[in-house]
């Protein structure tokens, strides 16, 4: 019975050794499980161990009940054996007493894998005390049972051992190849992204071509027999406001062709144009920190037909006199066939980063606020542009960007060394046309000017993001200019050239001690789908040296000499000057509509005209459209002869206007499409209210009306002496492209008011000129965004 326990406890023991090792080659064979999986195998593993324990524990009852039984055969046999068999002198045999157990109870299983030192352990254990005969092979089997336990142990750790190692060497190697591939293949593109191929050139631009209609933009009131009317535009040439029942003198035959007075009338108040131009933007990049940027415009505002190749024609073309036979366009060439060369270069200047800021050298582009005082004309329906040769160096402080620069605003006349004269020896003191570099004349005319910008900007993305978030966005800024000239040359503003061989002379100066301070102040408020921007603008400055010809150092203008306690005083002219402009927009139905108020405000001044245009009319009258806004006598003394207060060396003025405080805004500001665009020329002297909606069918597309009702200042300013000019409505669709394409029909009805009307004093050839009538027009802008 003995041995019987001994061999099925060997054979437990060494299925389980090998299934605990067949268990262990399958667990770190298995490949890395995902979390779920492994909750799944760790359930699975709690119900096998719950159930290996349930086994575990009917096992051992069950080996209880063997082990009783073989204690009760062992009790049964000793006791045979004490009792003689036949002769009473043969014991009972072990193997008798092994079959009777083995017949009767069937073979103990082995133990779970989880119990198996234990349960070998007291499998191995003899049940019940021994007989003293049989303890020489109890000990035998003990041995043996320790021994192969022993090497069995051995053996299974050092299979499981040799194989672990065997999958932590394979594992290894296949790391280190997937690491080396994954930095042969990611060892490119990191490159790329630390350090990116440089863009050297870089084409920024756009290309347009507009046409536009116009209709008695003259608003009907210019008199041809008298040259005069009320509005900047004029008729076509062959303007013809008269018919039979009409009567005109002008001294010319009767119905001759062209003739004004022609009793033919014809609709010759339209007028049909249309032009393009191509700007371009080049950016050379130096390197990452250095750009050298650049503007220049192709045909600029180019009409379209205006240079065709028998322009000129005649002797300096005879092959195609006549524009008839024209069959191709010449390219536009100053003194040509053209005011303005194919090629226009606007700007040019550097751009360097630093590791504290950028500074900037050149002509550049100047812009500021909304554009009231400094702007760009950047937009694609722009016309002008204000440029600045500046030197500048910008950084930031605290959120905020500050700026401080110098402009060089007027260097005066300017020339090349290296003529006779500059070596005593007579003739020319210096060669204008020469080649090689030039420079300032004489510093002490130039005009200087110190800029400082404080501002904080956010870009539009950022504002967008904010806005996102609900949060309030405020952005603002400070534009401030001194500006200081000592001498200056009116000759030269009027001639362009310099002077004498030997350069301008002394007597040609004139001692300006001019001063300025320019500021401007802006805002932009944005909140939820509201959005308001504004800006003031304020100019104060004063000009004591008022001669507008080189007739001396001292040279001060006429109409600003007055004579104060019998003797003659030269008036200092004093400027004071502002304007302000509101645009607002709010958006509802998802964005897709749009209304807002927009309104905007020039200072004017009480002289007569408008001072658009001060240098053409030196001496307005009431009911001018323009004219100089100073020099007017407001107070004459009586010159009699013996008289008190009488005309000192031909002056006879007590007190003179020698102020100027109309504001103009900078023309490319734009409010509308026909009273300040084109019949006036820019907001001036004036104030507008602006109410205006928008509907966008997608952010590219959509249409406008605006409603502009504008009111001069001061009355005393408008042709028609009273204050009201006019109602605008305007209307345009759009349309934009992903692509860059640009495209806007727009349409305009102007209802001029009574301060566009001819004066009361004015005399007319004709009656029908006095009251300004109906204007309107149609444009298409068509263009390009690269």
């Amino acid at each position: 019975m003995l041995r019987l326990l001994v061999v099925a406890s060997l054979l437990a023991l060494s299925s389980s050794a090998l299934a605990q090792a067949g268990k262990d080659d399958a667990k770190s064979a298995a490949p890395a499980k995902t979390d779920d999986v492994k909750k799944a195998e760790e359930a699975k593993k709690a119900e096998e161990a719950k159930k290996a324990e349930e086994a575990k524990k009917a096992e051992e009852a069950k080996k209880a009940e063997e082990a009783k039984k073989a204690e009760e055969a062992k009790k049964a046999a000793d006791a045979k054996a004490a009792t003689p068999k036949g002769d009473g002198k043969t014991p009972a045999k072990a193997d008798d007493v092994k079959g009777a157990s083995a017949k009767d109870e069937p073979p103990a299983l082995p133990p779970p894998l989880s119990d198996l030192t234990t349960t070998t352990t007291a499998a191995m254990e003899p049940v019940g005390e021994a007989p003293t005969g049989t303890a020489p092979a109890t000990d035998d089997l003990a041995r043996m049972k320790a021994q192969l336990k022993s090497e069995l142990k051995a053996e299974v750790q050092a299979e499981l051992k040799a194989q672990l190692q065997n999958e932590m060497e394979a594992a290894a190697r296949d790391q280190a190849t997937a690491k080396a591939a994954a930095q042969e293949w990611a060892e490119e593109p990191w490159i790329e992204e630390v350090k990116p191929k440089l863009n050297f050139l870089e084409l920024d631009g756009y290309f347009r071509l507009r046409f536009d209609l116009f209709n008695r933009l003259d608003l009907g009131t210019y008199d041809p027999i008298i040259d005069r009317g009320t509005s900047m535009v004029l008729p076509p040439t062959l303007y013809r406001p008269f018919n039979g029942a009409d009567t005109c003198t002008d001294g010319a035959p009767e119905n001759f062709a062209g003739d004004p007075c022609s009793e033919t009338a014809e609709d010759t108040q339209t007028l049909l144009s249309a032009n393009m131009r191509l700007r371009v933007d080049p950016t050379l990049n130096v390197s990452e920190d250095i750009k050298i940027r650049s503007t220049f415009d192709v045909f600029d505002n180019l009409v379209l037909g205006s240079t065709p190749e028998s322009l000129p024609g005649f002797a300096q073309n005879p092959t195609l006199p006549l524009p008839l036979f024209a069959s191709s366009q010449n390219p536009p060439q100053v003194g040509l066939n053209s005011i303005y060369d194919a090629i226009r270069i606007r700007r040019l200047w550097a751009e360097i980063m630093t590791p504290i800021g950028q500074l900037r050298f050149g002509r550049m582009p100047n812009q500021w606020g909304l554009g009231l005082l400094a702007n760009d004309g950047n937009r694609l329906d722009s016309d002008f542009g204000d440029n600045a040769d500046q030197i500048i160096f910008g950084t930031r402080v605290a959120g905020h960007i500050i700026a401080p620069g110098y402009s060089f605003s007027s260097s005066g006349p300017f020339g090349r060394g290296g003529g006779a004269g500059a070596g005593g020896d007579g003739g020319q003191g210096f060669f204008q046309n020469e080649q090689g570099q030039r420079y300032n004349l004489d510093p002490k005319d130039d005009v200087h000017s110190f800029l400082l910008v404080i501002a904080k900007k956010d870009k539009e993305e950022e504002i967008a993001e904010e806005l996102r978030q609900g949060h309030i966005v405020l952005n603002y800024g400070l534009f401030a200019v001194y500006r200081t000239q000592q001498f200056d040359i009116p000759d030269y503003y009027v001639s362009g050239q310099p002077g004498g061989a030997n350069g301008p002379a002394a007597t040609q100066y004139v001692n300006r001690s001019a001063n300025a301070g320019i500021g401007s102040l802006w805002g932009r408020f944005h909140w939820d789908k509201l959005k308001i921007e504004a800006e003031a603008v304020g100019i104060i400055g004063q000009v004591d040296g008022t001669g507008v010809t080189s007739s001396g150092l001292n040279t001060v203008d006429d109409d600003l000499r007055t004579v104060v306690d019998g003797a003659v005083f030269n008036n200092p002219l004093f400027i004071l000057q502002g304007g302000m402009a509101l645009e607002s927009s709010y958006r509802f139905l998802n964005d897709q509509l749009e209304v807002g108020l927009d309104a905007g405000a020039a200072s004017g001044d009480d002289a007569p005209g408008m001072g658009l245009r001060p240098v053409i009319n030196q001496t307005p009258k009431a009911g001018d459209l323009d004219g100089r806004q100073y020099g007017e006598c407001l107070d004459a003394l009586d010159d009699g002869a013996g008289v008190e207060g009488a005309a000192v060396d031909g002056v006879n003025c007590a007190k003179v206007d020698n102020d100027v405080t109309n504001f103009r805004f900078d023309p490319d500001y734009q409010v509308d499409l026909i009273l300040f665009r084109e019949i006036l020329g820019t907001v001036n002297d004036a104030f507008y209210v602006k109410p205006h909606i928008g509907y966008f069918f997608t952010p590219d597309l959509g249409v406008r009306a605006d409603l502009i009702y504008s009111q001069a200042i001061f009355a005393s300013s408008t042709p028609g002496q009273e204050n009201p000019l006019g109602v605008e409505i305007d209307a345009k669709a759009f349309y934009a492209s992903e692509d860059g394409f640009h495209v806007m029909p727009q349409l305009g009805f102007f209802l001029p008011f009574g301060g566009l009307n001819h004066f009361g004093d004015v005399v007319l050839s004709n009656e029908k000129f006095r009251t300004a009538q109906f204007a309107w027009t149609f444009q298409v802008f068509a263009g390009v965004q690269f």
